[in-house]
Parts: C-alpha cells; sequence; structure tokens
C-alpha cells in the first residue's frame, strides 16, 4: 500500500475557532490559482490527445527540464506563437512528478 505524508487516517486534529474539529492538513489547494490550474490542464489534455495517455513518463527528467528552459528562454526573448510560460510548467510539473516517483 503507498502512503503520502499528510494523507494518513490517524493524522491529529485541529479545533476551529466555531468549534469544529476536522484533520489537521499539510495542504494548501485553495491558494492554487484556478485559472493556471485551468490552463495547466488544457496543456496536459493537448499533450494526451496528440502523443497517448502518460507518454510523458516515458521522457527522462533532463529531458522535460530542457524542454521547460526552452520555453523559458523562447518566453524571455518574447516569442509569443506559444504559452510558453504554460509549457514550462507543465514540463516542470512532469519532471518533479518522476522525482517524486523515485522517492
Amino acid at each position: 500500500m503507498t502512503m503520502m505524508d499528510g494523507l494518513q487516517p490517524d493524522a491529529p486534529t485541529e479545533t476551529n475557532e466555531s468549534g469544529g474539529s476536522q484533520s489537521k492538513t499539510a495542504f494548501r489547494f485553495d491558494d492554487m490559482d484556478g485559472r493556471a490550474m485551468l490552463e495547466l490542464a488544457k496543456i496536459f489534455k493537448h499533450g494526451h490527445d496528440k502523443y497517448g495517455k502518460d507518454n510523458w513518463r516515458k521522457i527522462p527528467v533532463e529531458d522535460h527540464i530542457n524542454h521547460a528552459l526552452m520555453h523559458i528562454y523562447a518566453y524571455m526573448s518574447g516569442d509569443t506563437q506559444d504559452d510558453h510560460i504554460g509549457h514550462a510548467h507543465a514540463r516542470m510539473h512532469f519532471a518533479h512528478a518522476l522525482v517524486l516517483e523515485k522517492l
């Protein structure tokens, strides 16, 4: 069984100002920008449709980083033909996920 930190059933509880108790969480999903996450999901959908499900898992971390840097430098150079920041975000997400898989 795989267990991730911060999701254990026996996590400590906390009580709010109104007296409501719940499991204490190590996550802040509410601080994630909704529009940026929707744009990221749109990029994932495009990749899924073009290359197939989970194709990104077959690409080395170093290649994802290289492509992320390509998009960052393209953005910094003023190129506007693609959502370079979004694609860099996607590639770094893939690289991070692959690194986390090895932990």
